[in-house]
């Protein structure tokens, strides 16, 4: 059996992004906001905006910070 992230009913992560939030996102990432602040401001849950994180330093949209996440 395999298991699936976000699989689970429980988890409620919506990972549909507008372009319109990528560009406020990193926005904020360049700002050197954590993504707890992100996440508040943009009204995403932190999982949603850590995974958004992951996703956009993969592909070399953003890069890394000293704080990483958290600012």
């Amino acid at each position: 059996m395999n298991y699936f992230l976000f699989e689970d009913e429980k988890h409620k992560v919506n990972m549909v992004f507008e372009e319109r939030e990528l560009d406020i996102f990193v926005q904020y990432w360049k700002d050197g906001y954590g993504i707890d602040h992100i996440s508040k401001e943009m009204k995403r849950t932190t999982t949603e905006i850590a995974l958004l994180v992951v996703d956009r330093a993969e592909i070399g949209k953003i890069k890394p910070r000293k704080k990483g996440i958290f600012g």
